[in-house]
């Protein structure tokens, strides 16, 4: 009896320190990097459970340059900013993940779905026994240019970059957005991410306290992680 209660010590004392150890930016155990080399880990979180038939969670890249972080008003500004957006819900049906890559199309930028890879690309809902946050794990090159468009994907007067800016949005059955990570929500201009892809880290991503949030509880973006791995 004694035995196992030092082991069972020693072992919450082992998952406390790992907990730690995830916090903020920092380098993964060597077999964790090797098991995910190459891939990226988001995990998107709310405040509140989340409704997959009534909200799409969104995850939007810009991975060119010259340029800076996709925000909400995206009719307004012609998608600038757009490169990638995983989204998952909001069609009524299970909540499976969906890859948009945005290309010009007769003078615009549109999103057209990819086809994704079951065995590379993984969704993890209810990853926290809470109903509010998932995770989704990809391939890095699941997002470098899978419809083989000109330029990288990148449109003119931009190139491809290994710096990408990533935000988080919910959006309702009529794509409007709901709410973003920064203070504005649905009207945000002002929230930015930069995330180097050549590097390894585990990084928490923080909704600012006083953040203008949606009516909608499902709809309210908490924050999350970002890691990446080589």
């Amino acid at each position: 009896m004694f035995v196992r209660r030092v082991f069972s010590a020693v072992f919450i004392l082992a998952l406390a320190f790992l907990d730690l150890s995830a916090c903020g930016r920092q380098v993964t155990p060597e077999r964790l990097n090797s098991i995910l080399a190459g891939d990226m880990v988001i995990r998107f979180r709310t405040k509140n459970p989340m409704d997959f038939n009534h909200v799409a969670y969104a995850i939007i890249f810009n991975t060119c340059t010259p340029g800076s972080e996709p925000y909400p008003n995206a009719y307004a500004t012609g998608y600038t900013n757009y490169s990638y957006a995983f989204v998952v819900g909001g069609t009524g049906a299970t909540a499976l993940p969906t890859l948009y890559q945005y290309i010009l199309t007769s003078g615009s930028i549109v999103p057209v779905s990819v086809q994704i890879q079951p065995s590379t690309t993984q969704l993890t809902l209810n990853d926290n026994g809470l109903n509010t946050e998932f995770s989704l794990t990809f391939p890095r090159t699941q997002i470098q240019n899978p419809l083989a468009q000109p330029n990288n994907g990148c449109v003119s007067g931009t190139i491809q970059t290994t710096t990408w800016f990533i935000n988080f949005f919910t959006i309702d059955t009529t794509s409007h957005v709901l709410d973003s990570l920064g203070l504005g929500g649905s009207n945000d201009t002002s929230y930015s991410a930069a995330y180097d892809t050549t590097t390894v880290f585990q990084t928490s991503v923080n909704r600012a306290p006083g953040s203008v949030l949606p009516s909608t509880p499902a709809a309210q973006i908490d924050g999350g992680e970002i890691d990446n791995y080589l």
